[in-house]
This record gives C-alpha cells, sequence and structure tokens, in this order.
C-alpha cells in the first residue's frame, strides 16, 4: 500500500508538478534531522520573514524530490541551485538554476540573499577543507550584510574527517530557537546531524 501510494505520487509529479504541488503531494524524509529543520529551522526563519517590510529573498543550495515541498513550508522567495540539470525539473520556475555552489557567486552576484541554506553539502561532493572555505566564501558573497547561513552537515568520520570552521567574514551566532542554547545544534540521531548558524557581519 506504501509502495503504491509513493508511484501514485511519482505519477503525478510526472504528469504535472505544478497539479502535484497544489495536491500537496510531497517526497520528505521522515528523519529527526528533516523534521527539525523543517519545523524549528524554518519556523525561525519564517518568524525572521515576517518581521521585514521587504519579502525574504532565500538561497537553497541542492534540491532534488525530498525537498520539493520546501517553498510551501518558507515565506521567501525561494531560490534554488543544484549542480545535476536533471534536478532542474523540481525548482521554482524562473527561481531555480543548474550550477555549482562553489561558483554561486557567479550566477548572483553580491548581496543578493537574505539567508542560505546549504544542508547536506559537506561529505556529499564538497569533500575536504578547502571546498568548505570556498563554499563559505561564495556564501559570504551572496549573503546581504547581517544575512543567515543555515550549515548543515554530518557529524561522522567517513563524511567530515576535517574540522568544520567558520572564518571569512561570517561569525556564529545562537538563533532564537527553542532548545537551542549554541551556535551548534546537533540532532540526536545515528547520523549525527549538526546544523550551525552563521552571519555575514556587517
Amino acid at each position: 500500500m506504501r509502495k503504491l501510494k509513493y508511484l501514485s505520487k511519482r505519477a503525478l509529479f510526472r504528469l504535472s508538478p505544478r497539479l502535484a504541488e497544489c495536491c500537496g503531494v510531497d517526497f520528505r524524509l521522515d528523519t529527526p534531522s528533516r523534521g527539525f529543520l523543517e519545523q524549528r529551522i524554518f519556523g525561525y526563519l519564517n518568524r525572521l520573514a515576517a518581521d521585514r517590510s521587504a519579502p525574504q529573498e532565500l538561497l537553497f543550495l541542492g534540491l532534488d524530490k525530498h525537498n520539493w515541498h520546501y517553498p510551501r513550508l518558507l515565506r521567501a522567495n525561494f531560490h534554488s541551485l543544484d549542480i545535476s540539470p536533471r534536478n532542474a525539473v523540481y525548482g521554482r520556475p524562473g527561481r531555480h538554476r543548474v550550477g555549482d555552489a562553489l561558483a554561486m557567486a557567479a550566477h548572483y552576484g553580491p548581496d543578493a540573499f537574505d539567508v542560505v541554506v546549504a544542508n547536506g553539502l559537506l561529505g556529499f561532493g564538497i569533500d575536504g577543507e578547502s571546498g568548505l572555505r570556498r563554499l563559505l566564501a561564495q556564501c559570504h558573497e551572496v549573503l546581504k550584510p547581517g544575512g543567515v547561513l543555515v550549515l548543515g552537515y554530518n557529524d561522522l568520520r567517513e563524511r567530515t574527517p576535517f574540522p568544520v570552521v567558520v572564518d571569512g567574514g561570517l561569525e556564529e551566532f545562537v538563533p532564537a530557537i527553542d532548545g537551542v542554547t549554541a551556535s551548534r545544534h546537533m540532532v540526536e540521531d545515528r547520523y549525527r546531524h549538526v546544523y550551525c548558524f552563521c552571519r555575514k557581519a556587517g
């Protein structure tokens, strides 16, 4: 029954992503870390958006079927970037680009976003300290002064065998999220998923 339901959702999405969205179709991953992101972190970002006079501009790095529903959860102009052309089908029309997160500034220019979410990139394509430094530099470039970066990664030796150090004009901060008492919050599951909250100085 579960497999049949999934296949039905996939068929509807292939027929029309817009219709699937109207019907509330999603392919969400049922893990503690994704639940924390979708409920607690997005709730925090939505509160930030509500306090603004202008729409919040948000860039999500890495798009696939499991996070295709995220624009429906966020009060923001949702932009996305993914290196795989095949994942472009999950992007919002006119707001998705195919490209490398390590060269995102070439796509968007400086001071373009209020929020950047980079979840699950470390150890999945960005695999060393130099890649991390390039990612952070690119995030710094595209963020507006005071803009927020949410960096999510698995704190496992096979994924991040290097120190995850934030620098280059980004500073860690403690967000106003219930139960979060430090700038890095680990979700206690087998993936040891950490969310690191940073802000562009200025």
